[in-house]
């Protein structure tokens, strides 16, 4: 009987998983004894096992999903007795990917023993070199620098599940080798091209599973709403850093520069620690080229990048092309699927028979592998078959044509809510119907839709032959969630969830591709727009925004060009970025018919009398919001008068002309009415108080101060609630109640806000009165001290 380094003990339903460990553990020279491999056909199997474990160190009990299995929980105690009985058997307890608390509620030897925990998944170094000294009869040693523990147990070093690549044993092999090369040699950033479908991505974490040694990976999509709207990667990247190295910045404080500001900003506190970085599907144009610079500056950093098409100038990056593959990589790679998913062909032969343009597509090759499953190859390939239908797309859209309509449904609605974590939508409250999650399990088999952490994807090659095959489904796919997502924001009228925000996004990207302008401008009208801005989400407000630009271009509605060039004109000033507020202002005045339309030349003036503002330019603020006062007052714009003359307020009140403010604020208040917005009707009273205050009313202003922060509250208008907030804890000081005061600052600051000049004095007002208790209580301390005995 052979000795082995290690018995491996499970259950068999854990197999598939066990087998992977087991060729790691082979991988890293052991010698270990799996009865799926080690057993001879013929002999007596219980024998065999249990001279197995006699002649093995130590024991592995693989603790699954399911708990110990019956035959397993015999050899367990088999192996404990001989523990118990003096002998130097090791028994070391493996908890394997998805073992829940409650399957390990009952294993007692749990307690005894030191255990090694992949509950996170296979993919963590520190846990394998564990298993591996326990194997060895060692000490792990000190642990070597990995990279820091996101959510869900993963890790930063887990790229491959937010990529959707799975580690599946079969590699570009030349084409990893050159990009390793390249990025290794140091110098500019290195780029991975070539067609949609061809493998980049996959060569990508190939790459990087041989460079991330001693290396913080970050992973990075820099596709899809990234691509849109930078700031969703700039987001991402203060999580991951402030994840790996509490480094990262107030959400605030990032939307208060540009964007290549803000993630520059960041990049800055990291500078000096060594960085993997991978940034799948980046755009070349120039925000793909800036986001690839902020990058390639950093002093001990290498990138790796994903790009359908070379960056014009080449000295931005080092280009690696991923090419089609050749015969025999085509070759190979049946190979391994074949022996993988347990298809019955001969991979030598099928290669000799597939056309060139198939066996050189990975996409059109494993597409094809796919139908084997359920029709025989020799079926598959026909002579008269033409050889364009055996493209890549027309193989994608011969599959796609004959799925069954609900499956081609199904298609067209994963094509929509493409990358969209399900998590999301059932959190927005859409339910995923019964044929939708039934007909993905034929679709996922035939690569056509493809699991991603958290979600699906639809290839590229598959949304195009989906097009071709039914050109109207994905339109109805499209009007069938947008419609949905306008009932639940409507439901939710009080309060929108940041995961219907996040579902909106990506849609109304979908939306634009597709041409279908009215649906989404009829999925997110203004109010709707008006609640993601009041409740903070800005990335979202703007992708939206810009999304719905283009679709009124497309419909050629003159009104609307305007009125939305000027909302994202509004937010992205707010944001910091003035030049690209008042390039918007400019094409604005450009758009027919705006110049002859008085609502719209309203419109037009109060939005740069509300830019020269924020450059601190009152003379001009002033003269246009007097041609806006008069055009607005002739179309009878209620609503657009109370905005007009609460700036006009502010101006003054910036100034310290506290009458000539308030005078503005009552007469905004006036012409508004009972129907003016609530949150500007709001802040307009909160601004009248202050003046108040200032005027020698302390106790009217608390009372109107008192009654707007918890009318905001109520109405969830947390946008303005800070500088409420910081306006009555000044009135409660002015008044003698610093403990009032104190509590309302620190709710101000517990409070995000949207003004930094508001953040910066409640910040200030909060450090002085903090500090200014602390000597009142030292004062006190001390009075106590000398009245008492000594």
């Amino acid at each position: 009987m052979p000795t082995y380094d290690a018995f491996i003990s499970y259950n068999t339903r854990d197999l598939a998983v066990v087998h992977r460990l087991a060729e790691m553990l082979h991988e890293a020279g052991f010698q270990v004894f799996l009865d799926d491999w080690c057993l001879v056909p013929g002999e007596p199997w219980q024998e065999r096992q249990n001279e197995a474990l006699a002649n093995s160190p130590c024991c592995l009990a693989m603790c699954g999903a399911h708990g110990l299995g019956p035959w397993q929980n015999e050899e367990v105690r088999l192996a404990v007795n001989a523990r118990v009985s003096g002998r130097s058997m090791r028994v070391i307890p493996v908890l394997l990917p998805d073992a829940p608390d409650s399957a390990l509620k009952h294993l007692d030897f749990l307690d005894r023993f030191t255990y090694c925990d992949f509950r996170g998944g296979l993919d963590q170094p520190r846990s394998f070199t564990r298993l591996c000294a326990g194997i060895r009869g060692e000490a792990p040693g000190p642990p070597e620098p990995v990279a820091a523990a996101l959510p869900g147990g993963r890790t930063d070093a887990d790229h491959r599940s937010g990529f959707n690549a799975p580690a599946s044993g079969w590699r570009r092999s030349s084409v990893v080798t050159a990009a390793r090369a390249a990025a290794t040699a140091g110098g500019a950033p290195v780029v991975l091209c070539g067609l949609p479908g061809i493998g980049k991505t996959h060569v990508l974490c190939d790459t990087a599973d041989d460079l991330r040694v001693g290396r913080t990976v970050l992973a990075l999509s820099a596709g899809g709403t990234t691509a849109a709207e930078p700031r969703f990667l700039v987001d991402e990247v203060n999580g991951r850093l402030d994840r790996a190295f509490g480094r990262g910045l107030a959400r605030e404080d990032l939307y208060l520069r540009d964007w290549p500001d803000a993630l520059a900003a960041l990049l800055a506190r990291v500078a000096d620690e060594p960085l993997l970085v991978l940034l799948d599907d980046l755009g070349t144009d120039e925000v793909g080229r800036t986001i690839l610079r902020s990058f390639a500056g950093l002093r001990d950093c290498l990138v790796l990048a994903t790009a359908q098409e070379h960056f014009a100038d080449t000295t931005d990056a080092r280009h690696i092309l991923v090419p089609p593959m050749s015969r025999a990589e085509g070759t190979d790679f049946i190979a391994h699927m074949a022996q993988r998913t347990n298809l019955p062909v001969d991979p030598a032969e099928l290669a000799g028979q597939l056309p060139g343009d198939v066996l050189s597509h990975p996409l059109a090759l494993r597409t094809f592998l796919a139908h084997t499953a359920y029709v025989p190859a020799a079926l598959l390939i026909r002579p008269d078959l033409p050889s364009d239908v055996l493209s890549a797309r027309k193989l994608v859209a011969t599959a796609v044509a004959r799925l069954p309509d609900v499956h081609r449904k199904a298609l067209a609605h994963a094509a929509v809510l493409d990358r969209v974590p399900p998590a999301d939508l059932l959190s927005a409250g859409m339910a995923l119907p019964p044929w939708f999650t039934a007909s993905l399990a034929d679709l996922v088999p035939r690569c056509l839709v493809v699991h991603v952490a958290g979600g699906i994807e639809v290839p590229q090659l598959v949304r195009q032959a989906l097009d071709d095959v039914d050109p109207s489904a994905r339109r109805a796919a499209l009007h069938d969630v947008l419609a949905e997502l306008a009932g639940l924001a409507a439901e939710a009228e009080s309060e929108v969830p940041a995961s219907l925000a996040g579902v909106l996004a990506p849609v109304a990207l979908v939306a634009v591709e597709t041409g279908e302008w009215r649906a989404l401008r009829d999925a997110v009208p203004d109010r709707m727009l008006d609640r993601f801005n009041a409740r903070g989400f800005w990335k979202e407000y703007v992708l939206l925004t810009k999304a719905l630009i283009e679709a009124v271009d497309g419909l050629g509605d003159e009104a609307d060009r305007v009125r939305l060039r000027v909302r994202l004109s509004r937010k992205i000033a707010q944001l910091g970025d003035t030049r690209s507020a008042w390039q918007l202002a400019r094409e604005c005045e450009a758009v027919p018919g705006a110049a002859d339309s008085p609502v719209l030349r309203a419109e037009l003036a109060g939005q740069r009398a509300f830019l020269s503002y924020l450059q601190e330019d009152d003379r001009s603020t002033l003269h246009e919001l007097g041609v806006c006062v008069d055009l607005r007052t002739r179309t009878g714009d209620t609503a657009g008068l109370l905005i007009a003359h609460k700036l006009e307020g502010n101006v003054h009140l910036r100034r310290g002309r506290y009458e000539e403010a308030a005078a503005a604020y009552r007469t905004a208040l006036a012409v508004g009415g009972d129907t003016a917005d609530a949150r500007h009707r709001l802040d307009t009273e909160a601004s009248l108080a202050m003046c108040e205050a200032r005027l020698g009313s302390p106790e009217s202003a608390v009372r109107h101060l008192e009654r707007t922060v918890h009318e905001m509250r109520a109405l969830s208008l947390t946008i303005d609630l800070p500088r409420a907030l910081h306006g009555l804890a000044l009135v409660y000081e002015r008044l003698g109640l610093p403990a009032r005061a104190l509590e309302s600052v620190r709710q101000a600051a517990a409070t995000p806000a949207r003004d930094p000049a508001v953040r910066k004095a409640v910040d200030r007002m909060l450090w002085r009165l903090e500090n200014l208790q602390q000597v009142t209580r030292s004062a006190e301390d001390g009075r106590k001290a000398e009245g008492e005995p000594r």
